[in-house]
Formats: structure tokens, C-alpha cells, sequence
């Protein structure tokens, strides 16, 4: 038996070698080149085109301005329940990105006004109570009504749109301090989750 020679072995590995990485056919590769730029997924018009929900809620609290929506690609608002019910009353509660908890029921037109607000058993399930609370997620701390106003711009049978601000005041267990939230702004499908 003749023994291999060196010189053969090194051009079988190098011609396995360069057939591997020298395959200059697209298929299955990517080609730096042809990379696209992903877009921008707070693009709205994106986002538009993946959701038939669409919701968006937006705030200002201590200075931080907060939008929250619940598009396909861009989620970072939970719409937990928002109604119309018989008696003209609207219930809006969401959860927004920082586990922060709005609730509202107001008239289901024009501007409400609350003033006061503190939750009480003989008010739970009143559809006549108007309602307004911020639950602070990164605290917990509860903050009802002080001197809020709610305003709805618009609503169909899908969807209610509006704004809000005001002054909000912690539950005495918490300290009773008062928070402002100014800028709230909503646009919400009705329905639960």
C-alpha cells in the first residue's frame, strides 16, 4: 500500500474548506447588503395596520409624560373594561406600562366633573356614582378624585375618545398626599379582556 502523501491531504481539506465558505449562492444566506432597517415599532402608522383595537392612553404625572397603547407591536396598555351601559354611564379602567391603574365612570357625554371621591360599599356597584381613581403602580398607593374632570370628544358604537385631568388625593392609609395628572388624553375600543 502507498502512503498518502502530505501535499494531497492538505489540498483535499483546503478544497473542502474553500467549497464551504466560498458559496457565493444567496440562498439561505444573508448578505449584510440586502438588510433592510427595521422600523421604528412606536411607529403609529405600523401599528394601525396589525390591530383592529387600536387603544391608546396618555397622562402626565410628576413631570413624566406617559403613552400607553395596546397596538400589536407596540403593547403596553391593558384595557381591563371599558362600557357603555343603558343608564349613560361610561367605565374606563386600564392598566398602563408602569402597572399604573386608571378607573373612571363618568356620563357618557359632555364634561363630569368629581369631586371628592372616596370608594365606599354603598357606591361599589352604583352606575350612577361618578368615578375616579389612579392606583400608582411603582407605590401601590390608591389616589381618588380630589377635583377631577372627564370630558368625552367622541363615541360610537366601537370606540369613546376623550380627556381628563385634576387632582388626586391618597387614601389617608397612604399618606394623603396630592398628586396632579395633567395632559390625559384617551382613545379606547369598547369591550373587556
Amino acid at each position: 500500500m502507498k502512503p498518502i502523501k502530505p501535499i494531497l491531504i492538505i489540498i483535499f481539506f483546503t478544497g473542502i474548506l474553500f467549497s464551504c465558505t466560498g458559496n457565493t449562492s444567496s440562498a439561505g444566506k444573508t448578505n449584510v447588503s440586502d438588510v433592510k432597517s427595521v422600523p421604528d415599532i412606536k411607529n403609529n402608522t405600523d401599528d394601525e395596520n396589525l390591530s383592529g383595537t387600536k387603544g391608546i392612553f396618555s397622562y402626565t404625572v410628576n413631570g413624566k409624560h406617559v403613552v400607553a397603547r395596546n397596538y400589536v407591536q407596540h403593547s403596553n396598555l391593558f384595557i381591563n373594561e371599558v362600557t357603555n351601559d343603558a343608564s349613560g354611564t361610561i367605565k374606563i379602567q386600564v392598566t398602563c406600562e408602569t402597572s399604573s391603574v386608571f378607573n373612571f365612570q363618568v356620563a357618557n357625554s359632555g364634561t363630569t366633573t368629581i369631586t371628592h371621591y372616596s370608594p365606599s360599599l354603598g357606591n361599589f356597584a352604583d352606575n350612577k356614582t361618578r368615578v375616579a381613581s389612579y392606583m400608582e403602580g411603582s407605590t401601590y398607593k390608591n389616589y381618588y378624585g380630589e377635583s377631577v374632570t372627564v370630558t368625552i370628544t367622541s363615541i360610537d358604537t366601537n370606540r369613546v375618545s376623550g380627556t381628563f385631568s385634576g387632582t388626586f388625593k391618597a387614601d389617608a392609609d397612604d399618606g394623603g398626599a396630592t398628586i396632579n395628572i395633567t395632559e390625559g388624553s384617551f382613545d379606547l375600543p369598547f369591550g373587556k379582556n
